[in-house]
């Protein structure tokens, strides 16, 4: 399959830095991941069947960028010397609101732990299914099936009171 590189980033741009931002809480390095992710799509465009197998593959390589990134030395020594998981939630939520994109159930999806919120977004936001995401996150669909519901009752618990049934 043909890869429009530029029609990929227009159709799944948004989506990317989406994920990023929701692994990393940090926009800054969220575009990082961005610009790699379509970089390796560059490189390995050739893999790619089709449109279903480049959105999913797109997500996967998102993902590992991620956990790539946050299991850098570089990342780990400067979280050592800099800011807390406290001030990178005050720093997400601030540029939620600058962005003018916060709501209140964003802003707690944002506080779940990172293994919820990843499954919470692929779940809700990119509207995957459970089996969808076990496959991405190459975990068992029971597992998946768990992180939903605590992540559901953890967001249930935060959002108690903010918003009518």
């Amino acid at each position: 399959m043909e890869i429009d590189i530029e029609g990929a980033v227009r159709k799944y741009g948004d989506m990317v830095l989406r994920l990023a931002y929701v692994n990393t809480k940090n926009m800054t390095e969220a575009e990082d991941i961005f610009q790699e992710v379509f970089l390796k799509l560059f490189r390995y465009q050739n893999s790619i069947d089709c449109e279903e197998h480049l959105k999913s593959w797109l997500i996967r390589v998102t993902i590992n960028q991620c956990h790539d990134y946050t299991a850098s030395p570089w990342h780990k020594l400067t979280r050592a010397f800099g800011e807390s998981e406290e001030v990178r939630d005050v720093q997400a939520e601030k540029e939620f609101e600058e962005d003018g994109s916060e709501s209140y159930v964003t802003k707690a999806v944002m506080h779940l732990p990172l293994k919820y919120r990843q499954v919470v977004h692929l779940f809700y936001y990119e509207e995957y299914s459970i089996k969808e995401i076990s496959e991405m996150l190459r975990e068992n669909e029971a597992t998946i099936k768990t992180k939903l519901r605590r992540g559901r009752k953890m967001l249930e618990e935060r959002l108690e009171g903010r918003i009518a049934r």
